[in-house]
């Protein structure tokens, strides 16, 4: 039987690269994007892969959420919140983070994926297992000693948080529950001068999703399935 696998922010970056990857390895892909209009590489391959389904959902709104579910083909074995943002690599002082910026960043990083596995519960596919992964970054982990990108950092922080708060709840109803740092990626947010590709990243954690086992649960991951410290 083909796996079903939701991807949120699958439009671009890691997201696409995960997208792609997934058509290859004969997935079943539940889409998910913001704007669908502006997701033209991801409408090409909708028209070329009868496994893909593009739904529009706006992750920090539960009212989207709860209209997409009800769009998704199949219960969903894998489902990744990916979709991020980053308001900018400065410190306290930068001008970038004021109220605005520091509720965006908290929206869609924190309360995106909280919202997502609230409402998309009943799509999941618990009676074989389901498994969910939140893709958050090292630069979240409590041992960095950094001083910049201060909001992301914590909105990342939160989610791993989130990630292990969700899995000891949910240990008990075959549902995985992971985070994963991503590498750092060549997308728009990782810059030109990062280590890896979107596809090298995307090969990594796909091996990884397909593979966690129930003892996985409530850990966070490297691209590579290393684990990392919270």
């Amino acid at each position: 039987m083909l796996e079903t696998i939701l991807i949120t922010g699958a439009n671009r970056g890691i997201g696409l690269a995960l997208t792609k990857l997934a058509l290859t390895k004969k997935l079943r892909i539940e889409a998910c994007c913001r704007d669908l209009k502006s997701s033209v590489e991801l409408k090409k391959l909708s028209d070329e892969y009868i496994d893909l389904n593009i739904v529009e959902m706006d992750v920090t709104s539960s009212n989207s959420i709860l209209k997409a579910s009800k769009k998704f083909k199949n219960p969903i074995d894998i489902l990744v919140c990916n979709a991020g943002i980053n308001n900018g690599k400065g410190n306290i002082f930068s001008k970038e983070h004021n109220e605005k910026t520091i509720s965006d960043v908290m929206m869609v990083n924190v309360a995106g994926p909280f919202l997502t596995v609230q409402h998309l519960y009943d799509n999941l596919n618990k009676k074989n297992g389901s498994k969910i992964a939140i893709i958050s970054s090292l630069m979240g982990s409590q041992t960095h000693t950094s001083s910049n990108a201060v909001i992301y950092r914590a909105s990342k922080a939160a989610a791993n948080n989130l990630m292990r708060t969700i899995s000891n709840q949910l240990i008990h109803e075959n549902i995985i529950v992971t985070s994963y740092h991503p590498g750092w990626v060549r997308t728009d947010m990782g810059g030109k001068l990062a280590d890896i590709s979107p596809e090298d990243s995307a090969t990594g954690l796909l091996q990884h999703f397909q593979n966690l086992k129930r003892e996985d649960t409530g850990k966070f991951f490297n691209y590579d399935g290393s684990i990392l410290p919270l």
